[in-house]
């Protein structure tokens, strides 16, 4: 497109591009450069409207394209000569798995640089790493040169008959304006079909089609759009948006962001919750002062303040958590792992002006686990498997090490610990666990908590009969007004059935926040909820580069 810029600001200056092949040649050259696609597009549509020459435009382009791939290439050759000088990178470039790179390059050179070519996003770190791996200039040269006299010539004569056949639809077949939407219509296509050209933005096409229809998957955005309407209704009714901030009065903001998960754990009767420690930023912890207070590994660490699951990790020794906290600056919560195996969500709610509370729902959280076939490796068997592919990149970022193993056939192979559904785990409506025992145990547990009236309870037991009885389990958190009855995520349930728990969901919030506010208690300001907010959105966008 600046090639046709600087052709049409010179047609006003006494015509000089039209009349000096030199300086067109030229441009087209450095176009290359900066575009290589987009240069050959306008290139071609300047030569249907017979401005320049097809012939000098599929030549300026093919040099300045053959040139640049020269420079990616001599570029990985001064990295290479650079990096015999530094013994680190010297021994990696030495190792087993680069000379085996190594040898494969070599043995199917000639097609990698033709089908690089031919390939978007795979050019220059082919062209660059074939220049670090040490392989012969004049065969790279060939290829390369036999690359861009294919490709060149294709894409600047599909471009002329693109552009001709475009501005036949415009009643001024020479306006500047058409020539420019045709340059960039053609571009957009043409890029839109060089990257489903590729098998993996097809399969990725493909499964983000396959998801609409599942509930479970819908972004956020698009899951709250129906309740938004009946949120304005509650607001309406029961003085405004900041009364849910006074559903929990004992929680900082009612539990809408930036809550401490210690400080509201402290709250809950110690025999029922999983024993923790706060660990404050830059301060040092004994293995000793673990072990004494009776902690053994493995051992979860994670923020005091979270994000769906981020950095949550489990640590199986003393030098592993040393190693993890030098880089941690935010209070983190050491605590107990509970091995269940069982883990659910218990939504809970307790109107002020009533006695006793009740259980919303369960969800129960099925961890993802790979029945393996001794074949496949495991980034394999999650791609093969009808659902993990749909979060196959939380499940590949979880198990990076392991991706390129192939257990043994039979094997069960875990691969999420975590009870987060964006993290992979499934959440199933555990409605048949609720029971009159059940429930009364979370009553008894929540009025200890003075001002928690509306959240929901995470918890890990090993057996259902004793759940059932309200006996034998442990509380691992507590989340307040912005905690969701997880069980609408359900991939049995129809959408009417999951609309129907969070629509009663924000019916609670509202009339329970009301209901404090009468007895007294005071709603935060919107410059409270903005700039708390605000420090939230900060941490969040932190944390989640440290869990990276």
């Amino acid at each position: 497109m600046w090639v046709y810029c600087i052709y049409h600001s010179s047609k006003k200056s006494h015509s000089f591009l039209s009349k000096t092949l030199l300086f067109v040649f030229i441009s087209l050259f450095l176009g290359t450069f900066v575009s290589e696609d987009l240069t050959c597009i306008t290139g071609g549509i300047l030569a249907e409207k017979g401005q320049v020459n097809l012939l000098l435009v599929i030549s300026a382009c093919t040099i300045g394209i053959f040139i640049s791939d020269l420079w990616l290439f001599i570029m990985g050759k001064f990295f290479l000569d650079l990096s015999k000088n530094w013994k680190r990178y010297g021994r990696i470039l030495n190792s087993n798995l680069v000379l085996k790179i190594k040898n494969q390059v070599e043995s199917n050179f000639g097609k990698l640089v033709l089908l690089s070519r031919f390939t978007p996003g795979t050019r220059l770190p082919v062209y660059f790493l074939s220049g670090t791996l040490g392989a012969s200039f004049a065969r790279f040269s060939l290829f390369s040169f036999i690359a861009c006299t294919i490709w060149t010539p294709v894409l600047v004569v599909l471009s002329y008959f693109y552009g001709k056949a475009i501005l036949q639809m415009f009643e001024d077949p020479y306006s500047y304006t058409a020539l420019a939407l045709t340059a960039v219509s053609f571009f957009i296509i043409f890029s839109l079909i060089s990257k489903l050209s590729q098998h993996q933005t097809r399969s990725e096409l493909w499964i983000t089609i396959q998801k609409i229809p599942k509930l479970e998957f819908w972004p956020i955005w698009i899951f709250y759009i129906p309740i938004i309407p009946y949120i304005a209704l509650l607001m309406l009714r029961y003085n405004g948006f900041l009364t849910i901030t006074c559903s929990n009065p004992g929680i900082e903001t009612g539990g809408m962001a930036g809550e401490s998960k210690s400080k509201i754990l402290t709250q809950l009767p110690r025999e029922w919750i999983a024993r923790f420690i706060l660990i404050e930023p830059g301060s040092k912890i004994s293995e000793e002062a673990i072990l004494q207070d009776g902690f053994q590994f493995p051992l979860i660490l994670k923020p005091d303040v979270g994000e769906r699951g981020a950095f949550v990790q489990k640590v199986h020794n003393y030098q592993e958590l040393t190693s993890i906290l030098v880089n941690v600056k935010v209070p983190t919560i050491l605590q107990e792992f509970h091995p269940g195996p069982f883990e659910i969500g218990i939504f809970y709610y307790r109107y002020p002006s009533r006695d006793k509370g009740k259980i919303f729902s369960i969800t129960n959280k099925i961890f993802p686990e790979l029945i393996c076939d001794g074949k496949s490796t495991i980034e394999e068997l999650i791609y093969q498997h009808p659902r993990y592919r749909f979060q196959a990149n939380a499940f590949i970022q979880n198990n990076l090490y392991q991706l390129n193993e192939i257990p043994p056939a039979g094997e069960i192979r875990k691969i999420g610990i975590l009870g987060n559904h964006i993290q992979g785990c499934l959440f199933k409506d555990g409605s048949d666990l609720i029971t009159r025992e059940l429930e009364e145990r979370i009553d008894e547990i929540s009025k200890h908590f003075t001002g928690f009236n509306f959240g929901r309870y995470d918890l890990r037991y090993t057996n259902e009969d004793e759940l059932k009885l309200g006996t034998n389990f442990q509380i691992i958190e507590l989340n307040g007004a912005m905690s969701e009855s997880t069980n609408l995520y359900d991939p049995d349930f129809t959408i009417i059935q999951a609309y129907s728990y969070l629509f009663a969901q924000w019916k609670h919030l509202f009339q329970i926040g009301y209901e404090n506010r009468k007895l007294g208690a005071i709603p935060i300001t919107y410059m409270e909820l903005y700039q708390t907010l605000e420090k939230h959105f900060q941490y969040r966008e932190e944390l989640l580069k440290k869990s990276e």
